[in-house]
């Protein structure tokens, strides 16, 4: 998941370009890059102060995913279903995972849409865990149609879970 310091850099580069092929029209892409930057600079205020309460949070996610999402809001990843990308769980690595998320009282599994729930729903029944399946891009879910609406998906679904499992 690309955060909101990712995308002004994207956007920066998206001017450039565009500013470049077309000259001519280098105040409107700018006056355009000015009201996303200042937009994602609001939203990014709100979002932080959405998760401000739960910074720290101890989560485990499918694999190395969610690193930046979790390093900007604070969110302590402790460990992964699958433990390299593509290599699939042994079932000593899954006991070792519950017994840890159960050592540390890790609640929330985050998981991206196009993995199999299989694993991390048993995972979810030993430990307590509320498994979430956390959309990374727009488009994972209908009603997630713009890069903000995603931010504000994600944390919500995410703020709901640590509160329904006292995750925090």
């Amino acid at each position: 998941m690309v955060g909101p310091g990712e995308r002004k850099i994207i956007g920066r580069e998206i001017f450039d370009r565009l500013a470049r092929f077309r000259p001519d029209d280098r105040p409107y892409f700018e006056s355009r890059l000015n009201d996303f930057i200042n937009r994602l600079n609001d939203a990014e205020k709100r979002w932080v102060a959405m998760m401000a309460p739960y910074k720290g949070t101890k989560m485990v996610t499918y694999h190395r995913s969610f690193p930046n999402f979790a390093e900007r809001f604070g969110l302590d990843i402790v460990g992964y279903v699958e433990p390299k990308p593509g290599i699939p769980p042994t079932p000593q690595h899954t006991l070792d995972l519950i017994n840890e998320m159960k050592k540390t009282n890790v609640k929330i599994v985050l998981v991206e849409p196009y993995f199999d729930l299989k694993t991390p729903n048993s995972i979810g029944r030993a430990t307590g865990a509320e498994v979430l399946v956390m959309p990374p891009s727009v488009g994972g879910v209908k009603e997630v149609s713009d890069y903000f609406k995603l931010f504000d998906y994600d944390l919500n679904l995410l703020i709901n879970a640590m509160k329904k499992t006292s995750a925090n």
